[in-house]
């Protein structure tokens, strides 16, 4: 017995002696090597989709509604939005396009209700990278662009109505088939994207900010010419969330 943990313990201590410091170097650093140093491309062409939430405010719009007790079926717009645009070192311009979306279930339970019927925005916005590391970027941005949104009011009632001949002429009293309005606006956020780490690149963003229209615009109608119609000056706090797909050029600084 002593002799077999005799030869047992030479075999461990040559295995130990042979063993080399640059095999144990190589071990320590294998995890580090995994990690991708921090990049530096000067030149990005970037797209970019995603989903938008907003609280928008149209306060005088919103006081009729409330005056003739006309129930809105939500408080918040979604919107889907696309950008594309590029970035030079720590600038990033971007052209914008949201389109409202119809996420909730119409109202059934009101007999009149005020339903978003068309929704959307376009503009651009030129961004700082205030902050960066080497997985993250905080961009500052500014932009402006127009917000267009169309309501349609809806009184329900129990008459019937001749599909044939009479629907498309029949007019019912408290319907308001169009409420348009058209309002250039102004918008700052705070962007947080990921680092662009390879020549093709694919990353999340995500910003919060807030729009509000240069001045007020008149509501107006499709079908008609109103008179006394006010005007709002719009403001919306949102929030997006969407993926970026970039290719970059030139490492170096």
């Amino acid at each position: 017995m002593p002799r077999i943990l005799l030869v047992l313990l030479l075999l461990l201590s040559r295995a130990a002696v042979s063993q080399t410091a640059v095999d144990s170097t190589q071990v320590a650093a294998a995890p580090a090597a995994i990690i991708l140093p921090k990049s530096d491309y000067r030149f990005s062409v970037i797209v970019e989709g995603g989903y938008m939430m907003a609280l928008t405010n149209m306060a005088n719009m919103n006081s009729f509604f409330r005056q003739y007790a006309i129930k809105r079926e939500a408080t918040g717009d979604p919107f889907v939005h696309y950008h594309g645009g590029g970035r030079y070192k720590r600038f990033k311009f971007l052209g914008q396009f949201g389109y409202g979306v119809n996420a909730y279930g119409p109202n059934e339970r009101d007999a009149l209700v005020v339903r978003r019927t068309y929704a959307n925005n376009s503009g651009a916005m030129l961004g700082y990278d205030v902050l960066n590391d080497r997985n993250m970027r905080l961009y500052l941005n500014f932009g402006a662009g127009n917000l267009s949104y169309d309501y349609a009011v809806i009184n329900r009632f129990n008459q019937t109505v001749a599909y044939t001949g009479s629907l498309a002429r029949y007019s019912h009293n408290g319907d308001i088939s169009s409420l348009k309005l058209d309002n250039p606006y102004w918008d700052l956020n705070v962007e947080l994207s990921q680092r662009e780490k390879r020549r093709a690149n694919v990353g999340s963003v995500l910003r919060l900010g807030y729009r509000r229209g240069w001045q007020p615009s008149k509501w107006k109608s499709g079908p008609f010419v109103v008179d006394g119609f006010p005007a709002d000056r719009i403001s919306q706090l949102y929030l997006q969330v969407g993926f970026y797909v970039s290719s970059n050029f030139r490492p170096g600084k």
